[in-house]
């Protein structure tokens, strides 16, 4: 659960949980508020008290949202301990149980189960035994809980000196890129420690990521592993850190297994070696031993149970998830700081636009009328409404001729869509099951201006560098904003004769209005998101 402060109110941001619910609900002066972005309950100040005597929340929710609201006498009886990954509490017992609830509320996330989401923590207590506490947590909320701490008056806080950061041991220099005056201050900020060895660095698609992390890795000149999550992303980060360190680097996926002191890593291999314990884990399982320093790209994807397994078998030194979206829409934001500690952003996606290093962003919103039907059955009503919506695909196909001329990309959710457009069109279509030899040949044309149009599934959401992309067509629908947002970064890196990135969206909804309308609902969901980042919005009809 969120807790954030406004003048004369707080408002509670969590998943369905009915319990919670009914609990929030007994708060005088409650409300629920219904927002397309993310709904949430307020509570009046005067009822704050009361929810506190209640148990709705504890001092732990309020980190970082709230810290001003935290009785900073609650623990005034114990004296605690503070390593890199531990607490050690020692008091009264009574105060000992308060302090673990608290600690645990600070680490939770919320994990669904059926129809609901559950409350789960992160921070384990190992230990409680004759007014002794032990409670564990992943390195990287280190930071989260040692602010959260100093807010207290204690009997005694005792914060054991952290390891020291290794010494440099490769002969590495970045070459064949100059490097973006922010990419060198983040570059030099962690160098010289002014930025922790675990953050979560959050920028925007478009903005250098690879090429940052090859030049922090230049600078500390240190064993580097970098976790990419395909085969694409694979090969394309290992040519830019071939090209920037001017040598040779590791590759571990698809069809290859070569270990270098930096090597570009595909997570799902690494987690299956791990599982297996082959003969390639055999191999592997030193050399992580040694790496000092990890990337993890697109580092969102870190709520994944695989991803945030392989981000601490590694247990690096540095630690850095790379992500220009560090939130989820699961509830398991949390996992991302456990991997790689708290965001920081370099530089905005304002200062990014002002640098006329990304482009700003245009929507053409266009409507599409559909019609009641009687199953509620989300696959059946998708097939019927968006899949096979005649006059749908007609204004996609408008739209794309509206840009003839234009780099155009058209992503589709189901390959059947992506079929239907193409037996219109004409052009290439990838997506999953298409052989890695012949999506690189349809990429490569793309980027060389052979082909105009490219129609493809959601493995262009992200990370696939198409810098002349000019126009993006969300022929799809639907309200994951993650995925949105990631989208959206096709159309944002600079080219010759671009002046802005253009994207194409559809407003769909249930004519006459009806209760209940998910088209409309997601629509509007996608338009809020769009206002949030101040894209220009244009409506019309095509």
């Amino acid at each position: 659960m969120q807790v954030s402060q406004y003048d004369n109110e707080i408002r509670l941001q969590f998943k369905y949980n009915q319990e919670l619910v009914s609990r929030v609900k007994n708060i005088p002066g409650s409300c629920f508020h219904k927002d397309a972005l993310k709904s949430y309950w307020t509570i009046p100040n005067s009822s704050i008290n009361i929810a506190r005597r209640s148990k709705l929340f504890t001092e732990g929710n309020f980190y970082p949202g709230a810290l001003n609201l935290i009785d900073f006498r609650r623990f005034e009886k114990l004296s605690i301990e503070v390593k890199a990954d531990r607490i050690k509490a020692c008091g009264p017992q009574n105060s000992l149980f308060d302090f673990l609830h608290n600690i645990q509320d600070l680490c939770s996330f919320e994990e669904k189960v059926e129809n609901t989401h559950e409350i789960r923590s992160l921070a384990k207590d190992i230990y409680f035994k004759n007014n002794i506490l032990v409670v564990t947590f992943p390195k990287g909320l280190y930071s989260r809980v040692l602010k959260f701490l100093k807010v207290f008056k204690l009997q005694k806080l005792y914060v054991y000196p952290l390891i020291d950061a290794p010494k440099p041991s490769l002969n590495l220099n970045f070459a064949n890129f100059t490097p973006r005056p922010y990419q060198y201050n983040v570059a030099r900020k962690i160098l010289n420690h002014n930025i922790s060895n675990r953050h979560t660095l959050k920028m925007a698609t478009g903005s250098g990521k690879t090429v940052l992390a090859a030049l922090i890795t230049a600078n500390l000149k240190i064993p580097t592993i970098f976790y990419t999550y395909s085969r694409d992303l694979l090969e394309q980060t290992a040519a830019v850190y071939e090209q920037a360190l001017k040598q040779e680097v590791g590759c571990i996926g698809g069809n290859k297994f070569k270990i270098k002191p930096i090597t570009i890593a595909s997570i799902q291999t690494v987690h299956s070696c791990y599982e297996k314990k082959n003969d390639k884990w055999n191999k592997l399982a030193p050399y992580l031993s040694q790496v000092q320093c990890q990337f993890i790209d697109e580092g969102h994807g870190l709520g994944a149970d695989t991803i945030y397994e392989v981000a601490n078998i590694t247990d690096a030194y540095y630690s850095y998830a790379l992500t220009a979206t560090p939130w989820r829409e699961d509830g398991k934001e949390i996992f991302i700081e456990a991997a790689s500690g708290p965001v920081v952003e370099p530089i905005s996606e304002q200062e990014l636009e002002e640098g006329g290093y990304i482009l700003p962003i245009e929507v053409e919103m266009y409507p599409v009328k559909h019609y009641r039907t009687k199953t509620k059955n989300y696959r059946y009503i998708y097939g019927t409404q968006i899949i096979d919506h005649w006059e749908r695909n007609r204004k996609i196909i408008k739209a794309v001729h509206k840009y003839d001329g234009k780099q155009i990309i058209i992503l589709v959710k189901e390959n059947a869509h992506g079929k239907k457009i193409q037996d219109v069109l004409n052009v290439p279509f990838i997506h999953g099951n298409t052989s890695a030899r012949e999506r690189k040949e349809v990429l490569d044309q793309f980027r060389e201006g052979k082909n105009k149009i490219l129609i493809a599934s959601s493995i262009l959401k992200q990370g696939i560098d198409l810098p002349s992309c000019e126009v993006l067509v969300l022929a799809h629908g639907g309200s994951s904003l993650v995925e949105l947002m990631q989208k959206v970064g096709r159309v944002r890196r600079p080219a010759p004769g671009e002046s802005k990135g253009i994207v194409i969206d559809f407003y769909d909804q249930i004519l006459p209005e009806v209760d209940g309308d998910i088209f409309k609902a997601q629509s509007e969901r996608r338009l809020a998101f769009y206002r949030s980042k101040g894209f220009v919005i244009k409506k019309g009809e095509l």
